[in-house]
């Protein structure tokens, strides 16, 4: 798509591409929300300050 000539297609595109499972029956919002809670409970056990470390 970084070739195509036409800008908003690929715009189009590139929207279709990020918001791809946020609404409807593939809403997977509830789920990520999950694993961040679990994530940071996971992080304040092992006394470090954010996931990453």
């Amino acid at each position: 798509m970084q070739h195509a000539r036409n800008c908003a297609l690929r715009e189009e595109v590139y929207r279709a591409y990020i918001t791809r499972a946020s609404s409807g029956d593939l809403d997977n919002t509830p789920i990520i929300n999950q694993i961040l809670k679990l994530r940071l409970e996971k992080v304040k056990l092992l006394n470090y300050n954010n996931y990453a470390e």
